[in-house]
């Protein structure tokens, strides 16, 4: 899933640094921007930035959402009072159900409301879909760098899970040939009763296992071994 980040109407350069910190370490190489209210390149935004300093320098600025939002396929709002998303007619989500929801977008425009007042219900009204992410009921309001840092961890975790991890992990049709080798050694053995009983079960225990390859490889070895003696 590519991630454009746009920002709408910053207002403090400390946020803008982290930000643009935590941009750079999920993989994100440029931000967006609607009509800053400080300066992004001013010395506390570049200070808190510490090695993503470039990310601001290179920053694309709009002068309204309306433009920014011109070639967007799909526009995802953040709040963190959900209901202004409901009152703005955008079907809002929390951000795990989004990124189970929507895992297979391949791109999406993420905006991310001023620092002190957040998006207005014109801008909610502007997205696709709004996220937001349950917090304290008393107190539910995060600050935008560490919101930014969540929202970018859940969506970035399905693009590392798919290049990364699941790599490692069995296939269907791995499961499936051990399965059936499972089956002719247990046919093949006269102790075993309820033949079809120890399989269902078997197979079940594997497929919630969710076993690695070298798992796999391991059993299909030792059934190959026992089928032969």
């Amino acid at each position: 899933m590519k991630i454009k980040l746009l920002l709408i109407e910053p207002v403090y350069q400390i946020n803008l640094g982290y930000i643009a910190r935590t941009a750079k370490n999920f993989g994100i190489n440029k931000l967006y921007m609607v009509n800053p209210k400080c300066n992004p390149n001013g010395n506390q935004a570049i200070k808190f930035s510490k090695h993503a300093r470039e990310l601001l320098e290179n920053a694309i600025i709009y002068e309204n959402i309306e433009d920014a939002l011109k070639d967007s396929e799909f526009v995802v709002g953040t709040t963190a009072i959900w209901k202004k998303a409901d009152e703005a007619k955008s079907n809002i989500y929390t951000l795990d159900d989004f990124t189970t929801k929507f895992k297979n977008l391949k791109e999406v425009t993420i905006l991310i409301g001023r620092d002190n007042t957040g998006l207005t219900k014109r801008e909610m009204k502007m997205c696709d879909a709004s996220i937001y992410i349950p917090a304290n009921y008393d107190y539910p309001t995060l600050n935008i760098s560490h919101a930014v840092a969540i929202i970018l961890y859940e969506l970035n975790k399905f693009n590392f899970l798919e290049k990364e991890i699941n790599n490692k992990y069995a296939d269907l049709k791995s499961i499936n040939s051990v399965l059936y080798l499972f089956k002719n050694f247990v046919d093949s053995n006269s102790y075993v009763r309820k033949k079809q009983e120890v399989e269902r079960v078997f197979s079940h225990i594997i497929r919630r296992s969710n076993p690695t390859k070298d798992e796999i490889n391991t059993l299909k070895a030792a059934f190959n071994k026992k089928k032969q003696n």
